[in-house]
């Protein structure tokens, strides 16, 4: 089609005059829906997003009906002499127009007004000035539409693909207590299941509907141990509510009137407020059926908001998400429904509120929290090598070594998955009596060998340098050395790191140097740990509750230790800042226990979020900060930035503390810990 016959197609005429038309059209709409809001301003947000829905279906009927009136009437031809678009005639109407004078009754001056006079403010007048002023510019318009209407559609078209990438990919069912959960949600909400779906997902960072003629509810599969089981609750629960109003089905037609008027800003305006009033609406659904439940809804929404931001996650548009819409504005509204029933406590329920706000305001919002320095350091490069200590996995359950090795194959299986070059110290004892290998446990280790991962080597009975005797404790080592030299050779490899027990060095500076010569001498290297931290004792309370078949308490020690490790990161990364002014190398010690092994996607999800890249202890180590002088002794074991701090005789962190109910767990079973 030539540039002549695509000017002179009616269909293109009538689209150009369409898009003309619609443009005060959808401004007249979107002025009189903004000064209605306005107006009544006590109006409930169901009936506010009823009235802006209401408002896009009108703003996109009104658009149509002048298509087809356009459509309906004369095809219009632009004059070139005039500039502006005339009616062609029909043609059995032409001779006679050659013929005849056009006339007017006498006296009718009102028929064709004269230049000066102001024509009645009416379609057709309006029309008329558009003819005058706009015909000619007509198929560069329609051209433009068409090429934004193509690269919008293809916008969504994106985001359909990701969305059906996020339903089918990397998915799984919950564990079953949470199925049953959700069960009970549908059933409480009157929300038909099937065809509603509940699935982890690791490829979302926020809850999300994705689809909306069988619609699945995605949670992040981390999510479940980095907020309380009662927040995620309620938002499983906003979700379910967002599908039984159909709101996917009305987001879908708003992201379809998107791309049909993307030129014009009242429809964005209009779309952005529907989205925000279908929240609101949203919210005060989820505050009917969870009463008393104002603070704990809004925690949940700002901890969904950090999470967001460390991530910083894309969700298309077409998803409904539990964080979206104005985040502040909900949980202000929130809040004040919350005073508003509670006028006997309202001086606590302001003042609580204000504190809540100020919070997530501070930690959320502002540029200088530790949200943002998070998000921002994401750019800086860090390294990270772990080591575990030690391996085989301790037996805590009722029947070692069984479930060691399954703990240990599905610690391997995760460290593959997520490309952790990790050193696994070996604790000669466990699997050697001193003369003959354990067959099972030290498969263990060949196993953790086999799938090209560091083994190294502690103590053979995992004994204090402080209190053993120097020659003893060299003698413990050279014994493990040996049993763990047997499954080395077996592949040609060499042992290089020697990992202290308890990471304490000794009780003299005399006898630490002098067995580091002692290792350097045998071609081994002493790991320095700067992340140090007490999972140990939070792994004890999850493999108690774990022999008890306690789900419950199994879950909370998971949240509990998620919110400990990111607290000892925040700890530690603020030494480095504080000795050497940057991100230095880091060295972080764990333990192969099943709580990390159950908890491999969150806690290393998150390593990665903070910006870590997971490289090897000879990359780590060879940051020039591991060669500051420390010359610290003594019956404990610290880490070496608190080594570091004290050499300089500079005043130590306040170390985060160990939830209090992990800690009664660990004093109470502290006599029968191995």
């Amino acid at each position: 089609m030539n540039w002549e016959i695509f000017i002179e197609s009616k269909l293109v005429q009538d689209l150009g005059w369409t898009l003309i038309h619609s443009v005060w059209q959808i401004a007249l709409i979107s002025a009189v829906l903004f000064l209605a809001l306005k107006a009544f301003t006590k109006l409930s947000a169901d009936v506010r997003y009823v009235l802006s829905v209401s408002a896009l279906v009108l703003a996109f009927i009104l658009p149509a009906m002048t298509f087809i009136q356009f459509s309906g009437s004369p095809a219009r031809a632009i004059s070139a002499d005039a500039g502006y678009e005339q009616t062609i005639p029909a043609k059995n109407d032409i001779n006679r127009l050659n013929s005849e004078a056009i006339e007017t009754p006498a006296g009718d001056t009102a028929a064709i007004p004269s230049p000066g006079q102001a024509p009645f403010l009416s379609f057709a007048s309006l029309q008329n000035f558009f003819d005058r002023n706009l015909a000619h510019r007509i198929p560069l318009a329609v051209g433009l539409w068409l090429l934004g209407l193509a690269l919008f559609a293809l916008r969504l078209t994106g985001g359909i693909w990701q969305l059906h990438r996020y339903k089918t990919r990397e998915v799984s069912l919950p564990e079953a207590d949470w199925q049953l959960k959700f069960e009970l949600l549908c059933e409480r909400l009157g929300v038909q299941q099937p065809p509603v779906r509940f699935l982890t997902s690791t490829l979302v960072e926020t809850p999300i509907v994705a689809g909306w003629l069988k619609p699945v509810i995605l949670v992040p599969a981390g999510l479940f141990l980095q907020i309380h089981p009662r927040e995620l609750e309620i938002i499983i629960a906003h979700e379910l509510i967002h599908i039984r109003r159909y709101d996917p089905l009305v987001n879908l037609a708003q992201s379809a009137m998107e791309i049909l008027f993307f030129y014009h800003p009242c429809i964005w305006w209009l779309s952005a407020h529907i989205r925000k009033e279908r929240e609101f609406a949203a919210d005060a659904r989820v505050l009917e059926i969870f009463s008393d439940s104002h603070l704990t809804y809004a925690n949940a929404l700002a901890n969904l908001e950090e999470i967001r931001l460390l991530t910083n996650n894309h969700i298309p548009s077409i998803a409904t998400a539990a964080n979206g819409g104005n985040l502040m504005q909900r949980i202000q509204k929130i809040l004040q429904k919350n005073t508003e029933t509670r006028i006997t406590n309202s001086a606590w329920s302001a003042g609580l509120a204000v504190l809540l706000i100020s919070a997530v305001l501070i930690t959320v919002f502002s540029f200088n929290s530790t949200v943002f320095v998070n998000a921002q350091n994401k750019t800086k490069n860090r390294k990270l090598a772990i080591g575990f200590v030690s391996i085989p996995p301790v037996d805590r359950s009722e029947n070692p070594p069984k479930d060691a090795d399954a703990t240990a194959r599905i610690m391997i299986a995760k460290l593959t998955q997520y490309k952790v070059p990790a050193v696994g110290f070996v604790n000669g004892g466990s699997i050697s009596d001193g003369e003959k290998l354990f067959p099972v446990r030290a498969n263990i280790v060949r196993l953790w060998r086999d799938a090209g991962l560091e083994v190294g080597i502690g103590n053979f009975k995992h004994v204090w340098f402080y209190h053993t005797p120097y020659d003893e404790y060299v003698a413990g080592v050279e014994k493990n050395e040996e049993a763990v030299k047997k499954i080395l050779a077996e592949k040609n490899l060499p042992l290089r790191y020697f990992s202290y027990p308890y990471l304490n060095t000794g009780k003299t500076v005399e006898d630490r140097d002098r067995f580091e010569a002692w290792l350097e001498g045998r071609g081994i290297s002493s790991v320095k740990y700067t992340i140090d931290n007490n999972e140990w004792m939070y792994s004890y309370a999850y493999d108690m509750a774990r022999n008890d078949n306690d789900i419950g308490t199994m879950t909370e020690v998971r949240v509990a230790f998620m919110n400990y490790i990111s607290k000892m990161f925040d700890h530690y990364e603020g030494y480095s800042q504080d000795l050497f002014g940057r991100d230095i190398s880091q060295t972080m010690v764990l333990t192969p226990s099943r709580l990390v092994a159950d908890s491999f996607d969150d806690l290393f999800g998150m390593i990665q979020k903070r910006g870590y890249k997971f490289v090897t202890m000879e990359e780590a180590q060879a940051d020039e900060a591991y060669k500051t002088r420390e010359n610290f002794v003594g019956n404990s074991g610290i880490s070496w930035f608190e080594r570091w701090t004290l050499a300089e005789s500079k005043p130590l962190r306040a170390e985060p503390k160990v939830s209090e109910e992990v800690q009664k767990i660990w004093d109470k079973m502290r006599p029968k810990a191995k």
